[in-house]
């Protein structure tokens, strides 16, 4: 068994689709073109080496707001096997979907 790296990347893109998640009843996947990410202090930064790529995030659907689509994303994520997730309970200022 492999033991994950501790890891949280706060990154900022454009939503270009949403779907629901096929496994967590509780999120969707954001498919957002990633423009930046940067370390969140005392973790590994994971996210970084996909900047300018699109990748999928999940998101927990009670954060998105009605018309999530072509709105820019705002969040902490930590990299998952799975792809890309954010924090479920962020603080104030730590997510934002716009």
């Amino acid at each position: 068994m492999v033991q994950g790296i501790e890891n949280l990347s706060r990154i900022a893109g454009r939503v270009v689709a949403r779907r629901a998640h096929p496994t967590l009843t509780d999120y969707d996947v954001l498919r957002v073109a990633l423009e930046s990410a940067s370390p969140v202090e005392g973790k590994a930064d994971l996210l970084g080496v996909q900047v300018g790529k699109e990748i999928d995030v999940a998101v927990r659907r009670a954060l998105i707001p009605p018309g999530g689509a072509s709105a820019r994303l705002e969040c902490r994520a930590k990299r998952t096997p799975d792809g890309a997730m954010c924090e479920p309970h962020p603080d104030a200022g730590d997510f934002s979907l716009r």
